[in-house]
């Protein structure tokens, strides 16, 4: 935005006669007021109200603010309650506890985290239901708003195999929800279906298509507007992506393994626009974190950590059950990687371990405990917690103008 411009536009004319005849100087006027103000001038004219709601004028506002880093992990083990984990200081507040959304025909203690994306929240109240009986929502824990889905169009279909959320608010202030709806009884046929909450409506996708042997569209990761999946990468060399804006599914690259892969140790997730997988081994003594090159052409090691420092400080990951059943050289789970080069900060990746999480810095190789399971959770044996078995969604607190855009 150029301020020489936007003061040589106002030499000629009073401010009042600017404002009234020109359009996009009162734009670039109103890309400096606070969300706060810019809601009352809604109210100013219809002029005014389409200038601020304008598609173009959204778009830009977007594009101006600012990037937000994750803040904490949610993690939720059983339905009815949510641990909050925080990343930077121990103390920060939880935004919420439970899932308890008001007017739910079901019990809020089956509400359970599907997704999240960039702040938002996808959830639902059954996992496995028809497409009748489920509700869906979009959740906002920054502000506490809640969106209620419409229920999927008819025909009904036979089961819902997988949901997830696309937002990406650098890109629009809407956001999508995808589902993979079956089609048939005997296999893996069916269509992809999505919501959109700029239309309010469910779009199906022009092609239906059939999910091969080992894939499973669970835990999907949204990366340059389309989603992908990794299936079981000891039977299959490729994964799935969809893109949203053509509704159409390809292949990409499976990430190169050595050995036999074990889920609790593996992970797949998106930071600060890079594409990250880790993939541990039964007998893995190291931890290596490989990257997607934009065109899909193939994966490349961004880090490498090697685990005996780590093990050294906490000699449980050698102790565990885990290590003999599976024969495993250290225990450990990755549950997130987080980049922060945009931030000027470090880099983390934070791990399981038997009874804590530690956030490992991909930097300077420091590591620390930030959550003890016995302390924060209650938890008082290390073989109750079920090691290696819970999700984490990332939490990012969503900008207020963006929420209002999204809700109002």
């Amino acid at each position: 935005m150029d301020d020489k411009w936007l003061l040589s536009r106002c030499t000629s004319k009073s401010s009042e006669e600017i404002v009234v005849n020109d359009d996009d100087l009162l734009s670039l006027i109103l890309l400096r007021i606070s969300y706060r103000k810019l809601k009352c001038f809604k109210c100013v004219s219809k002029r005014w109200l389409y200038l601020i709601t304008a598609p173009q004028f959204v778009g830009l506002r977007c594009s101006l603010l600012p990037l937000r880093a994750p803040i904490a992990l949610f993690c939720q083990p059983c339905p009815n309650h949510v641990y909050f984990l925080p990343l930077d200081y121990p103390h920060n507040p939880s935004p919420f506890r439970t899932l308890d959304f008001a007017n739910d025909p079901f019990d809020p203690q089956r509400i359970r985290i599907l997704a999240s994306c960039n702040g938002l929240l996808l959830c639902s109240t059954c996992l496995l239901a028809l497409p009748h009986h489920i509700t869906t929502y979009v959740y906002n824990p920054s502000s506490n708003q809640l969106a209620v889905l419409p229920k999927y169009p008819p025909p009904v279909a036979n089961r819902v195999l997988y949901r997830s959320l696309a937002f990406d608010p650098k890109n629009s202030p809407h956001y999508k929800v995808i589902a993979f709806i079956t089609t048939s009884l005997s296999d893996y046929t069916g269509d992809f279906h999505v919501y959109s909450s700029q239309t309010g409506t469910w779009t199906l996708s022009l092609h239906s298509f059939f999910l091969p042997k080992h894939m499973y569209l669970s835990y999907g990761v949204y990366w340059r507007s389309c989603l992908h999946w990794l299936g079981d990468l000891n039977f299959m060399s490729y994964g799935l992506y969809f893109n949203l804006d053509a509704g159409t599914l390809s292949t990409f690259p499976g990430p190169p393994i050595n050995g036999k892969l074990t889920s609790k140790s593996s992970y797949f997730g998106e930071s600060e626009g890079h594409l990250h997988f880790i993939g541990g081994c039964l007998t893995a003594t190291s931890v290596t974190v490989y990257e997607m090159k934009t065109d899909y052409s193939h994966w490349f090691i961004k880090y490498s950590i090697d685990l005996a420092p780590i093990s050294k400080v906490f000699p449980e990951m050698t102790k565990h059950k885990t290590c003999y059943v599976d024969g495993n050289s250290y225990v450990f789970a990755a549950l997130s990687l987080i980049r922060r080069e945009i931030f000027q900060e470090d880099s983390f990746l934070v791990l399981e371990i038997p009874g804590k999480v530690i956030r490992y810095n991909l930097v300077d190789t420091s590591f620390k405990a930030i959550w003890d399971f016995a302390v924060d959770f209650g938890v008082e044996k290390v073989d109750i917690w079920r090691f290696g078995t819970f999700r984490v969604w990332q939490y990012i607190e969503v900008w207020q103008y963006i929420e209002a855009l999204l809700w109002l």
